[in-house]
């Protein structure tokens, strides 16, 4: 997972941009399960994205909170060193548990959605299971939205084949076809 095999040499707060180079994968490979540093999947992964003022803000808190509780000082995985994402045993995060702990985010959140929605005599709005691929899709889909030229887009998220950005940018292209022929036949009906 790119996320929690970033570390700080990784960011260029001068330019803003974050670069990519190599994921943190925990895997048996001959030597029983532990951390190791691996090339993305395909060479498309290996990029410079650029990182936005709100990401740099939480980059610097990240690092405030590091330092603050002795994180990541001395961990070192494949010569890499200074992971940004840290357990609180001082060690990198899984990989699974980015996605447990989305997890456990939207589990609380709902279950305190059902006691609120029963005092309140209502249907309890619930949050839908989220994980890191989801958010992933989900911040390639709101790109899209904003009609981030596709290239650009590819490459951001690391996607070594244009068809793969392009399936986020038909579905979008088909929801707001839809909303455009619903607003036709919406003014067709008013004006009849």
């Amino acid at each position: 997972m790119e996320l929690i095999g970033l570390t700080w040499e990784d960011l260029d707060v001068r330019t803003k941009a974050v670069s990519i180079d190599h994921q943190l994968i925990y895997k048996d490979l001959g030597d029983g399960y532990k951390f190791h540093i691996s090339m993305p999947k395909t060479d498309s992964g290996i990029r410079t994205i650029p990182m936005t003022s709100d990401v740099q803000r939480a980059f610097e808190e990240q690092k405030k909170l590091n330092f603050m509780l002795q994180k990541g000082k001395d961990v070192e995985i494949d010569g890499y060193k200074g992971f940004i994402f840290m357990a609180k045993s001082g060690r990198p995060l899984m990989p699974s548990a980015i996605n447990n702990i989305l997890y456990n985010i939207v589990d609380a959140y709902n279950k305190k959605e059902v006691q609120i929605a029963k005092t309140e005599h209502r249907n309890a709005e619930l949050l839908p299971t989220v994980s890191a691929h989801i958010m992933r899709h989900t911040a390639c889909t709101r790109m899209a939205e904003k009609r981030i030229d596709v290239k650009v887009l590819q490459y951001i998220m690391g996607h070594a084949h244009i068809d793969v950005t392009m399936e986020v940018y038909n579905h979008i292209g088909e929801l707001t076809r839809i909303e455009n022929e619903i607003a036709r036949l919406d003014s067709m009906v008013l004006n009849a």
